[in-house]
């Protein structure tokens, strides 16, 4: 049972991992099953994508084998891993009515949802893997063995990911191969403290390159095992749960932990940073700046260093010190760039945070300089895809629309919400912001043309589904999303222009119908619930469903042209439209 959790959270780690793949599988066929070892050469063919074909018959051939066990020739220079061939050698049957092949197909059956991507059948293969564990022969299970953890235990944490956004996944999947085959060779999971520290390690590697969602299923497997262990294993666990909380805008709960960490050691530096961190992001600026002070005084800082500087300069532009902000984050920039001239990450957040300052002051071109900056670093070295991306062309639109370029505010909003719209830790409250930018300053003030907005319509699907996945598509922030979203949809759809355009304005209605028929009860019940009075909000929704009736009849949603036009776009539980809509 121990052996059978921890190759399931390896194997949602290994999008691509060839025979760590099949090793992490074996391993997990080797936990239900004593008599033979699953070998790895059965799925290295099915973890290369450029042999689809190969997968797909070998998979329709292991399932209708007749034998009741499936053995696996090894090709030459090949071998199954140490720990397949302990599964495979130890042990026998469950005791009573246990399907051997069953394992096996559904064994192979895994690895091939791992290669192709299929993540409803990996999870549901899973959930039929787990139901074939017979209940534990001794439920009791003694304290861990003892165990150091070093610094040199985290190796693949410290790697700089600085290789461009398609050097850095393959670092990481080659990480996590590396990982999956560490977690098949230990027969007790996430007790074995080799394993705990590689997870420990890897959940590190995933923050740093924003898979928040790979890193928080990570971490809830091995919270518990951190916890039984003690110092320093779960004081090293919060810490790295608090960052990703912080990344995926969960400050509270990156608080209670920070606390937490607080509470069970000496006081330490980093902690007090982490939480002046946490406390400037939650607006408490001047509780910030004195952890940031204390943690100086702590490290026996006469005077302050980049990092303090950096900190303390922050706390104070969000204090509306500006000039003195400004002057320790120009000094914190020119002391990272003298020091660490290689580390385009930190060196851009820098710039990002001088934009930032500038920007509040009023110095608009001087902020998009800086943003500009920013956004090229982060571009070279994490790609497009990457939340930090996403902030600097949100700190270079911010900054254009204030500055009153709109033209230019626009062009860096799109790829600020395109950003925001796909990332793991999406929220409604930027997404909300994005838009008000766009209609209100942009078209409004900015003279823009409305139909300027229809390239924000792909995006705003991508967030819908986006936020659906994750479940934030049930309360009142999601109604309020959901309407500006639909506002945004109208203003750029009139029934206007030639056939082509009048049908894509339509459609474009349509999904805003959607949103704001989802959107209003969540509205209602949170005006009912007493929980905000989002009453203006209703409002605007059924005003903004009679426009849509309105524009609908001019199109000619009437008769004969209603059973052409009147088909609204559906989305299924995924979130997505069906096929050809």
């Amino acid at each position: 049972s121990m052996a059978g959790e921890a190759p399931y959270a390896a194997l949602r780690c290994a999008a691509s991992g060839g025979g760590a793949v099949a090793t992490a599988c074996a391993a997990a066929a080797g936990t239900l099953r004593r008599e033979r070892a699953i070998c790895g050469a059965v799925y290295r063919p099915l973890c290369q994508r450029q042999q689809q074909q190969t997968m797909f018959s070998l998979v329709r051939r292991r399932m209708s084998e007749p034998s009741a066990g499936v053995s696996a020739t090894v090709p030459s220079g090949e071998s199954t891993s140490s720990a397949a061939q302990d599964a495979g050698a130890a042990g026998a049957d469950n005791g009573g009515g246990y399907d051997a092949r069953a394992t096996d197909i559904a064994c192979t059956a895994l690895a091939f949802s791992v290669a192709s991507g299929n993540r409803p059948q990996f999870e549901a293969l899973v959930v039929a893997l787990r139901t074939l564990l017979p209940p534990p022969q001794d439920p009791v299970l003694g304290p861990p063995e003892e165990a150091p953890l070093e610094k040199a235990d985290f190796v693949w944490q410290e790697h700089d990911f600085m290789s461009g956004p398609e050097g850095n996944l393959k670092i990481l999947r080659g990480f996590e191969a590396e990982y999956a085959k560490c977690v098949a060779a230990a027969p007790t999971g996430f007790r074995n403290p080799k394993v705990l520290a590689a997870s420990l390690d890897l959940a590190c590697a995933y923050i740093k390159n924003y898979a928040l969602d790979k890193a928080d299923a990570l971490y809830m497997a091995i919270e518990p095992f951190c916890m039984e262990r003690g110092l320093p294993w779960d004081v090293k666990c919060l810490q790295d749960m608090a960052t990703l909380r912080c990344k995926q805008a969960r400050q509270q709960e990156a608080v209670v932990l920070l606390e937490e960490v607080a509470r069970r050691t000496p006081p330490h530096s980093a902690t007090l940073r982490n939480l002046g961190t946490v406390y400037n992001m939650l607006g408490q600026h001047e509780k910030a700046r004195d952890y940031f002070q204390t943690a100086m005084t702590l490290d026996g800082h006469t005077a302050p260093d980049k990092d303090d500087l950096w900190n303390i300069g922050l706390a104070k532009k969000n204090l509306g010190e500006y000039e003195e902000g400004l002057s320790m984050l120009f000094q914190a920039l020119e002391g990272w760039k003298r020091d660490d001239p290689d580390d385009d990450v930190t060196i851009a957040k820098l710039h990002d945070s001088v934009g930032g300052c500038l920007d509040a002051m009023g110095r608009y071109d001087e902020a998009a300089s800086q943003y500009e900056q920013a956004r090229e670093l982060y571009g070279r070295s994490l790609g497009t895809a990457n939340p930090l991306y996403g902030s600097a062309c949100e700190g270079l639109a911010k900054a254009r629309i204030h500055g009153e370029r709109f033209e230019e505010g626009f062009e860096a909003l799109q790829e600020a919400f395109r950003n925001a719209a796909a990332k793991d830790a999406v929220h409604p409250t930027p997404l909300y912001e994005l838009l008000g930018l766009a209609l209100t300053d942009c078209v409004g003030r900015g003279g823009l043309s409305p139909e300027a907005l229809t390239v924000l319509e792909e995006p705003i699907s991508i967030a819908v589904r986006n936020l659906r996945h994750r479940g934030l598509d049930q309360d009142g922030n999601a109604g309020v999303i959901f309407e500006r979203m639909a506002e945004v949809l109208l203003r750029c759809s009139p029934a206007e222009g030639d056939s082509e355009q009048q049908a894509d304005a339509a459609k474009r209605r349509a999904l805003a119908g959607i949103l704001l028929e989802r959107a209003g009860p969540l509205v209602e019940e949170t005006t009912r619930s007493g929980q905000a009075d989002l009453s203006h909000i209703s409002m605007l929704i059924a005003m903004q469903l009679k426009a849509i009736a309105i524009q609908d009849a001019i199109y000619g949603r009437t008769g004969d042209a209603r059973s052409e036009s009147s088909q609204r776009p559906r989305f299924d539980s995924s979130g997505s439209a069906p096929p050809g809509e």
